[in-house]
């Protein structure tokens, strides 16, 4: 897939016209299909279309200033000229070309559409949405009260009127595809931190702050059959997978692994010197994958043994990972800075290292991350709603949206039906549709890469 843009349209503000102290710049459009159009704009509704990007990207070009004064020809014509480098700026850049921003102003879909993602489904909840798990019969949420002092509010308010406690955290299950229809939920007084569905056992688990983890097992209409708790710390459980009825939570710079057939059978094995942030399982690999926040990543065989390999990503604290089994990719993706390493580690179990294949620098700060195989593209979601798309080939944002009012928590991607499902501070589940083509009469967008 091609998603380079800038070379096919350019822009150029030839000329104005000026009627009744209105002066009106003239900016001729043409397209590598040989289509040629002109519209006219005034300088306040060129400056409103960069106000409006200013929410959507960051670093864009300096915009002219605003004179006090009418201008007499002279100044209008190095304004011309100041427009035109200003627009050929954002040409440039790939993303915003490609927004609906930029391309409903220079009215481009009439001439050269461009497919953009569509909201097809919205569900308000009543928290923050931190967490969600999708498959072809459930999706499972995980809501929290984002706000510190409401949360405060809650406990003391807990602890004072024991007849009368509101939760802190709240689990609910949806049937797939179907934000209405609520199999179950459950409610928490303390912060759930994490969660693990495995879908062979039909079972999952979720990590409390308190040190808790719950153990749930779902019956043939997903509601819940069983639940056990274990007080696996005292301190928060920063992440947990669930693999063939033990529990790996991660702690500290501790990992905790928990049998559920054996309450008793329990290890405290540790894991480097620095507090542990992530873990992932991969069931393909039988491997376990832990980060920490000082960018170390540690790869460990399932039933633990011992660590397999240690790979340092010279960065700080690494919030999420990723396995391509196929590629043979790892994908980590660091907070701040923002950006995500992928390895390559096809033999990386057996002779002790893990190659970096690239380095993608993300100027948001971004808080999780979405992998397409067959698309080549990531999909980004950041603290400021947005969600940014890259193809990988070239290492550059093409596309960026503003999916929700407040930080995306989470993106879940389903390839075979081409939907983002997304989760926010904003108390909203989202699902859009991807087009498996951005624009008329390209190919399928299939990476090679």
């Amino acid at each position: 897939m091609s998603t380079n843009n800038s070379a096919q349209i350019k822009i150029s503000v030839a000329s104005f016209t000026s009627e009744k102290s209105i002066t009106r710049y003239v900016i001729a459009v043409e397209c590598s299909n040989q289509k040629k159009w002109e519209i006219l704009k005034r300088y306040s509704e060129v400056e409103d279309i960069h106000n409006r990007l200013q929410e959507l990207f960051n670093d864009l070009p300096q915009f002219p200033k605003k004179q006090l004064f009418h201008l007499n020809r002279s100044e209008i014509e190095f304004r011309m000229q100041q427009l035109d480098d200003y627009l050929n700026q954002l040409l440039s850049r790939r993303e915003i070309l490609n927004s609906a921003i930029l391309r409903d102003f220079l009215i481009l879909d009439q001439y050269d559409e461009f497919l953009h993602p569509v909201q097809v489904q919205c569900r308000i909840l009543n928290m923050s949405l931190k967490d969600i798990h999708e498959n072809d019969n459930i999706t499972l949420l995980l809501l929290y009260d984002s706000s510190m002092m409401a949360r405060i509010d809650t406990y003391i308010n807990n602890i004072l009127e024991s007849k009368k406690q509101s939760p802190i955290s709240t689990l609910i299950c949806f049937s797939q595809n179907d934000f209405k229809q609520k199999i179950f939920s459950k409610e928490y007084l303390k912060a759930l931190t994490c969660m693990s569905f495995n879908n062979t056992e039909n079972a999952f688990a979720v990590g409390l702050s308190s040190g808790l983890v719950y153990y749930y097992r779902l019956d043939e209409k997903y509601a819940i059959d069983m639940e056990e708790q274990f007080q696996l710390a005292q301190s928060k459980i920063s992440g947990c997978v669930l693999i063939q009825r033990e529990i790996y939570a991660i702690t500290n710079n501790l990992l905790k692994i928990q049998n559920t057939k054996k309450i008793q059978e329990q290890q405290e094995i540790p894991i480097g010197s620095q507090e542990l942030t992530n873990i992932i399982y991969n069931s393909t690999r039988n491997l376990v994958v832990i980060a920490n926040n000082v960018g170390e990543i540690y790869l460990c065989q399932v039933p633990f043994v011992k660590i397999g390999l240690k790979v340092s990503t010279q960065s700080t604290q690494i919030i999420q990972l990723l396995i391509d089994n196929e590629r043979n990719y790892l994908m980590a993706l660091n907070h701040d800075p923002s950006h995500i390493i992928i390895f390559d580690f096809a033999k990386g179990l057996q002779n002790g290292y893990a190659q970096i294949k690239t380095n993608i620098e993300i100027k948001n700060k971004s808080l999780c991350f979405e992998w397409s195989k067959k698309r080549g593209e990531i999909f980004i979601g950041n603290e400021d709603g947005t969600i940014s798309i890259w193809h990988v080939q070239d290492l550059q944002p093409f596309y960026v949206f503003k999916a929700h009012s407040k930080k995306v928590n989470k993106i879940i991607w389903n390839e075979n039906k081409s939907f983002l499902l997304t989760g926010s501070d904003d108390e909203s589940l989202k699902q859009w549709y991807l087009p498996k083509k951005w624009r008329i009469g390209q190919a399928d967008n299939f990476s090679t890469f």
